[in-house]
């Protein structure tokens, strides 16, 4: 539970250095204001195993960072700097990069239009960071 919060905690500290006030933990809540960002628990996985059990786990983490697209000018351009805040800022909480970003276009509350970048944020001990 330790480490789960303060992965947790260290992510959403990136999240809020980006300049997003609203973190939510649940995907299926409607954000109330833009920009914002969902973080989730995506997985779990053992590591350092003994013949009985595995002595640690890596956590992976999926982040949503959204910003509104209906009557803007340049969207790509705002979510493009917004997940370069973030990543500045979780380089250096966590020690490693980001992975992979994709973004795309959707509908909140079926009808507010956004602009999303979706990372999977690599679990620990695995990528670039290690």
């Amino acid at each position: 539970l330790e480490k789960f919060q303060s992965e947790r905690s260290r992510i959403t500290q990136a999240i809020s250095d980006a300049g997003v006030a609203e973190v939510l933990f649940n995907k299926d809540n409607i954000p109330k204001s833009l920009p914002c960002a969902i973080l989730i628990l995506d997985s779990e996985s053992g590591k350092n195993s003994t013949s009985r059990q595995y002595v640690d786990t890596d956590i992976a983490w999926t982040v949503f960072l959204i910003v509104n697209a209906q009557k803007a000018s340049d969207p790509d351009t705002e979510l493009y700097e917004l997940k370069e805040k973030f990543r500045s800022s979780y380089v250096k909480l966590m020690n490693r990069d980001l992975p992979s970003v994709e973004y795309y276009t959707s509908r909140i509350d079926g009808t507010r239009l956004v602009r999303i970048a979706k990372i999977d944020l690599l679990k620990s001990g695995t990528g670039a960071g290690s």
